[in-house]
């Protein structure tokens, strides 16, 4: 499976959903994804929420049958 380099890369056609709604209390969120490339810890995404752009840190990893979820913290919290 290749794995882009450090250049910015949009999601891809497998679709991902972002859950913010706790981001305002904890800095965290959640990405969940059937993408077949699993993030790793400490890998970085930069994420849109509430009205501003936030670069997040993988903190935790989940995997199920079809896919995985990737609870992400800012370094703020």
């Amino acid at each position: 499976m290749h794995r882009p380099g450090p250049d910015l890369n949009a999601f891809d056609a497998w679709g991902y959903e972002i859950f913010d709604q706790d981001y305002a209390e904890t800095g965290e969120v959640v990405i969940w994804s059937r993408s077949p490339l699993i993030p790793r810890i400490g890998e970085l995404f930069n994420v849109e929420t509430l009205g501003e752009l936030n670069e997040l840190s993988v903190r935790q990893i989940q995997t199920f049958t079809g896919g995985w979820t990737a609870t992400c913290r800012t370094e703020d919290h």
